[in-house]
């Protein structure tokens, strides 16, 4: 795997800006809790430099503490809707057209 400076793995600018986006949602959710930086710590199970570094959308925090800390602040039915397959449009149309139409035979 790709680091960069051993602060997580490369990512691409939309990966590394929808880190920082779930990040600061985060941070928003746990102050409008008003809530310590360590409380959340805590609930989460980490250190506060790791809770710190989720806030900040880095990528050497797991996915499993950033779906973790968005189950913890209400945000789990977002969670269920990531990849659904039933709105992967694209997916969609490239499997219907591997698919042989109805009435004729595959070669």
């Amino acid at each position: 795997m790709n680091t960069k400076r051993g602060y997580g793995p490369l990512l691409s600018f939309q990966s590394q800006q929808a880190l920082e986006l779930v990040g600061r949602n985060l941070r928003t959710a746990r102050l409008r809790r008003g809530e310590s930086e360590e409380l959340a710590a805590q609930r989460t199970g980490v250190s506060r430099q790791t809770w710190r570094n989720l806030e900040a959308g880095s990528a050497s925090v797991s996915i499993g503490l950033f779906f973790e800390a968005m189950v913890i602040y209400g945000f789990a039915e977002q969670l269920f809707e990531l990849a659904d397959p039933e709105i992967d449009l694209d997916g969609q149309a490239q499997d219907a057209a591997r698919r042989p139409r109805k009435g004729r035979t595959a070669i």
